[in-house]
């Protein structure tokens, strides 16, 4: 149901007094930061700057209405909320400070919420602190004033104090909002200029400038607090304990537009880290290496850091020191808690060291790198394009320049290659290819420059070629056209100065002794004769058995004889 009604809230601005506790005269000037229409009368509330004059206390009470109710929408019928105010007090004529700030629906039903406002710390007017209880006689006491101008630091400290335990304080419910006679008829006396923490509301602060939190003789570091009791999202007590930082953006990105976090290295040997810091828990690893610290760590360590540096902190006058860092990198602690780089990325050039590259060497160190494989059957890819080569490179040094070997899926076809390199990045060969087409596997390169293949095996077989269907074939060895000399086998004994043993591709078998040139052939004659350029010894046996469809030459007691298929033993000349 819709609220007929907008719904306000009393802001009390001030009180602004001066050293003697004396109230300023001047105005509070409120603007809202957007137009707006509320739906149910169609009214557009259109900002204007209203000024409000401080009243004989030195304060100013506003009647506004709260930023988050339903209600309101920008005009196009989207429902608008959240939009903020801004209030610019003049002192005496002059221009003393600004704030804005938002105005929750919660706060209308605690009464008046109190706005304090102080100026940046270049003003002219320094800010005051409220004194906390009144000197005698019931005046309250003077404002302390600062000795010195306050800092950036400690202005906005003092304004989310003041904010936070003053401004945020439910006015209704505090000392001060109550009538004067009526504070009098029930406690005479001075009273406190300080409201009572009671009825506090949540809001939020808005500012507009830049802040910077210490100072380079004073670091200071800004902490975001978390409820140690833990969140849960099974109890009734459903809530979220963490504390955190924001960052909204609605920033397109170009040049440096759209950076939401920047980390300035002032120094060329500055670390920019974020740490991960936890406490070690001696239940969970009570065996664990602790020799490299004095005693088991009790508050929160790091234990892990990602960040980026550039030169080396130790010597960074060594190019190959710096050549080191150079990097984004994510640092875990070893075994003794000491932290280690794990993974890196090259902002540098790794070889010259100068900041930026065209091409990023990205690293591990100390690290096993391990691609899980899990029910979805992941997998570890190199893409491109047909026209790109895919390469895996195994290089002696840092960057490109120093393979010794890469495996590549060739472009135009995808050919696997296993290529070779000499010192100097010089491409030797490719002595194991896969043909991707038909699966054929080439050994020895394109030229026949590599060594070739050596099995070596202690028994057993070396090597085995099954044919699968009759008539298949085993091994096929072509020699160059016209050369009939080309070798399929070759056979020698370590240490032999000559093959003692060669079979060519026109069938001729020869044989040495090792140590001088063979001297023993068998070969095609012509059609269907085989030859020898030598004698050929048959050794002694007895008579073999006939065979059917031809005949046997044996050597018996030294005598040459014939058996024929009848099993006739005809001797041919005696021994």
């Amino acid at each position: 149901m819709q609220q007929p009604v907008i719904r306000t809230a009393a802001v009390v601005v001030g009180p602004f007094v001066d050293d003697a506790g004396a109230p300023w005269s001047g105005e509070v000037t409120v603007t809202s930061s957007t137009p707006r229409v509320w739906t149910a009368t169609g009214a557009v509330v259109a900002p204007r700057p209203v000024p409000v004059a401080l009243a004989d206390d030195g304060t100013a009470t506003l009647d506004l209405p709260v930023t988050d109710q339903p209600g309101f929408t920008d005009g196009a019928g989207r429902a608008l909320t959240g939009w903020t105010y801004t209030v610019a007090v003049a002192l005496d004529g002059a221009p003393y400070a600004r704030h804005t700030f938002a105005l929750p629906s919660r706060v209308a039903a605690d009464g008046p919420v109190r706005l304090v406002v102080l100026p940046d710390a270049g003003s002219v007017a320094r800010p005051v602190w409220p004194a906390l209880t009144p000197p005698s006689g019931g005046r309250p006491a003077p404002a302390r004033v600062q000795d010195r101008a306050l800092s950036r630091r400690e202005t906005f400290r003092a304004g989310a104090v003041a904010l936070g335990a003053a401004a945020l304080t439910g006015w209704a419910a505090s000392p001060v909002a109550a009538a004067p006679t009526a504070r009098a008829a029930a406690a005479p006396g001075p009273e406190p200029v300080v409201p009572a923490l009671t009825g506090a509301v949540t809001l939020a602060q808005v500012i507009e400038e830049d802040v910077t939190i210490g100072s380079v003789e004073k670091p200071r570091t800004l902490r975001i607090k978390s409820s140690g009791a833990g969140g849960s999202e099974r109890s009734p007590d459903l809530y979220d304990s963490t504390g955190r930082i924001v960052l909204e953006s609605y920033q397109p990105h170009f040049k440096w537009y759209g950076e939401s976090i920047r980390v300035q290295l002032k120094d060329p040997r500055a670390k920019g880290m974020l740490a991960y810091q936890a406490h070690w828990p001696t239940p969970h690893y009570a065996g664990g290496d602790f020799s490299g610290r004095a005693v088991h760590p009790k508050d929160p360590i790091t234990i892990a850091w990602i960040g980026a540096h550039f030169l080396d902190n130790d010597d960074p006058t060594q190019l190959r020191n710096n050549l080191r860092h150079g990097h984004l990198n994510f640092e875990v602690p070893d075994s003794r808690g000491d932290l280690q780089t794990r993974f890196e990325i090259k902002l540098i050039d790794t070889t010259t060291g100068r900041i930026g590259t065209d091409r990023s060497a990205i690293r591990t160190n100390l690290a096993d790198f391990e691609h899980q494989v899990g029910a979805a059957g992941e997998q570890l890819r190199i893409v491109g394009n047909d026209t790109r080569h895919k390469d895996l490179a195994f290089s002696l040094e840092h960057g490109a320049k120093q393979p010794r070997w890469v495996l590549r899926a060739a472009a135009g076809g995808a050919q696997l290659q296993f290529r070779r390199y000499a010192p100097g990045a010089v491409h030797v060969d490719s002595p194991l290819q896969l043909d991707p087409g038909d699966g054929r596997v080439l050994v020895g390169g394109d030229e026949g420059s590599a060594g070739g293949l050596v099995v070596r095996r202690r028994d057993g077989v070396a090597l085995s070629v099954e044919t699968l269907l009759p008539g298949g074939h085993g091994i096929l060895v072509s020699g160059p056209a016209g050369d009939p000399t080309a070798r399929v086998i070759e056979g020698d004994a370590t240490g032999d100065a000559i093959r003692r043993f060669v079979v060519q591709v026109d069938g001729t078998i020869a044989w040495g002794d090792g140590a001088a040139e063979r001297d023993t052939l068998l070969y095609r004659r012509g059609p269907n004769q085989l030859g020898t350029d030598g004698g050929v010894f048959l050794r002694d046996s007895g008579v073999p058995d006939a065979a059917p469809t031809g005949g046997v030459l044996f050597v018996q007691d030294g005598a040459l004889k014939y058996r024929g298929s009848a099993g006739t033993v005809t001797t041919l000349a005696a021994a």
